[in-house]
């Protein structure tokens, strides 16, 4: 009998020897230490995979396009591009450079394409382009995001189609049962040898989803999102945001958002990280990740609350939350060192055995 070794020699003759493993090393940062826990059982890392599909779903204003705007800002600040497809035709240039994105041609892709399709080949054959002539280091991640699967129309149900060539666009009148289900075949047939092409070009590709309820669930979590059943099997992480409010007063400043990894292949899954999408006046959202960090670091008790409600100890005083952590965000990457220094090396979050619902979400206090 052979021995293993022999074995190994013969096959290699034949088919070579072994691939090497398929593993992420890159991840693009989301700002919150916690989320990237989440992602990846790390502080610092960054929470979105490079060379996989991801997707970040969530109802409205809780702060899905922010948080893929900061994967895209983090990408160029790691010397790559951002490209986003804009298919609900609602991304703002004007304000995405105030999240930090440069929005400089060449530092941004940004589309409007018609077809599911059209989106997936430009990302495609833009990151080849890319990578064939070198334009960035091969190390540098380009980031892509899709905003959102639930608004991409399919080729077959955007144009009149003959002898496999689109002859016209389809008129509403023209659409059939066909056209309904049209979205879930074009992702079973175009993701498997999509998710290659991220891997070996180096893409994180962010899909933004929709939510929706199937009234056919009884009992537990009713969402559900839109693109069929391939999204979850090729999406490496999918990330479901749920929301709160924030109120002062009567007024909605802000959302009170809670991650969940409803699927995780890089690190254990369904673990969850929450916090604060604040409300800008001229019409932006950010994260108050000082805030949240310290709302975090005093549920683990390495910050101790103060005497008053809304109050913590800090540097030998009760101060309010709110008040330390604008004086930290003032302080800038240095004031946020301060709260990073105080997380735990060793952290095992909860185990969640709750199940999410969106129904009669809560008022979270200002």
């Amino acid at each position: 009998m052979a021995t293993a070794a022999d074995i190994a020699k013969s096959l290699a003759a034949a088919i070579g020897g072994n691939d090497p493993e398929v593993t992420v090393d890159q991840f693009l940062p989301s700002g919150f230490p916690p989320l990237d826990h989440a992602s990846n059982s790390n502080w610092d890392l960054g929470a979105f995979p490079v060379g996989r599909m991801i997707e970040i779903a969530g109802p409205p204003s809780s702060g899905k396009t922010a948080l893929a705007t900061a994967g895209m800002a983090g990408a160029q600040s790691m010397g790559g591009i951002a490209g986003f497809m804009d298919h609900e035709r609602s991304f703002s240039l004007r304000l995405a450079p105030r999240l930090g994105l440069d929005t400089t041609p060449g530092r941004f892709i940004f589309k409007t394409p018609k077809t599911f399709e059209e989106s997936l080949q430009i990302c495609v054959v833009a990151a080849t382009h890319v990578r064939k002539n070198k334009l960035i280091k091969k190390d540098a991640p380009i980031c892509w995001v899709f905003d959102s699967l639930a608004a991409m129309v399919p080729q077959s149900a955007y144009y009149e189609m003959k002898n496999g060539k689109a002859v016209g666009v389809k008129s509403l009148e023209d659409r059939n049962m066909n056209d309904n289900t049209a979205l879930a075949r074009a992702t079973s047939n175009a993701f498997p040898a999509f998710s290659q092409h991220c891997e070996e070009l180096g893409i994180c590709a962010i899909f933004l989803n929709q939510m929706r309820t199937d009234l056919n669930v009884k009992f537990g979590d009713p969402r559900k999102t839109t693109g069929g059943n391939a999204p979850e099997f090729y999406f490496s992480q999918r990330l479901w945001l749920s929301a709160a409010q924030i109120k002062k007063g009567t007024e909605i400043i802000g959302m009170e958002v809670t991650g969940k990894y409803k699927k995780n292949k890089i690190a254990r899954p369904f673990q969850e990280a929450s916090w604060r999408f604040m409300f800008q006046p001229d019409g932006t959202g950010k994260f108050d990740r000082q805030r949240s960090l310290i709302d975090f670091l005093e549920g683990l008790e390495a910050i101790n609350k103060g005497t008053k409600a809304g109050t913590i100890e800090w540097e030998g005083k009760q101060l309010p939350k709110d008040h330390v952590a604008r004086q930290l965000e003032a302080e800038g990457e240095k004031g946020f060192a301060k709260l990073m220094a105080l997380l735990p090396a060793k952290y095992e979050p909860p185990i969640v055995i709750e199940v999410d619902t969106d129904e009669d979400a809560p008022v979270v206090a200002a």
